[in-house]
């Protein structure tokens, strides 16, 4: 469940080489770096030297910008219907050295952040604007499951130095045993989320969870064929098509009758 999905370039090798060399590997400035939708950030969009990112087989005005490993565990009730999910976001090494500067953490490098860090830190991006509502898609037996809003639980620094957080969202309408899909996406794709992280339903072992990847090829056509249609690349600058649902992966899960 947890094999990353291959990338044209490996995001982390051209992190670190923004990080030492201030510039892109081909010698280029990188777009900027702010979300527009992490409300911690919106107040300030951050400015660095980060290469455009490589992960597109056709680069787009650098979209995404910031990359997220998503996990998801479902959490059911005695009758066996999902009333809520625990989310996490583990996010990029390099989007968490801005966090983690921007928020203060860990100033002592030890890649441990300290209770009161994270009891002032916790939730930081759970404020959501901009038309964002955390990204998660739930369905079942055809229909769209309400999700509720955010509840911080955790947040920590990994040996990476990446920052993972978790947040419970309570979910209404399921029914008993019928199978789960779940998709995480930023319709924009400023966000690239990635379900890689561990997916599952909480206390059932019994239960399968079925990670169905995104189809890039015909995600990248979608995205050609959107660009084309409001005038190409340029037109994009402030109008990117809302084409993250394409991208994005699925999870399947099924629990015995």
């Amino acid at each position: 469940m947890n094999n990353r999905r291959g990338r044209p370039a490996e995001r982390g090798a051209a992190a670190e080489w923004c990080r030492v060399a201030g510039r892109g590997a081909d010698g280029g400035l990188c777009p900027d770096t702010g979300s527009p939708y992490l409300g911690a950030m919106r107040a300030h969009r951050l400015f660095l030297p980060i290469p455009l990112v490589a992960c597109l087989a056709t680069p787009v005005l650098g979209h995404p910008h910031i990359f997220v490993d998503a996990g998801l565990q479902l959490i059911r009730d005695a009758g066996n219907r999902v009333i809520a999910v625990e989310v996490t976001w583990r996010y990029d090494e390099l989007y968490s050295l801005l966090l983690a500067e921007d928020f203060g953490l860990d100033p002592d490098y030890d890649l441990q952040l300290t209770e009161a860090e994270v009891a002032a830190t916790l939730g930081f991006d759970l404020n959501w604007s901009g038309g964002f509502e955390g990204g998660l898609v739930m369905r079942q037996v055809g229909a769209t499951l309400e999700v509720g809003p955010p509840e911080p639980v955790s947040l920590r620094m990994l040996e990476t130095g990446q920052l993972e957080t978790t947040h419970r969202r309570p979910v209404h309408g399921a029914v008993a045993r019928a199978p789960v899909e779940a998709q995480i996406y930023d319709p924009e794709f400023y966000i690239a989320f990635e379900m890689i992280l561990d997916v599952g339903v909480e206390g059932a072992p019994e239960c399968s969870a079925e990670l169905i990847r995104a189809d890039l090829d015909a995600a990248y056509a979608v995205l050609e064929a959107a660009l084309d249609e409001i005038g190409g690349a340029v037109a994009a600058e402030d109008n990117f098509p809302p084409v993250g649902a394409h991208f994005a992966d699925r999870v399947v899960f099924t629990c015995p009758g």
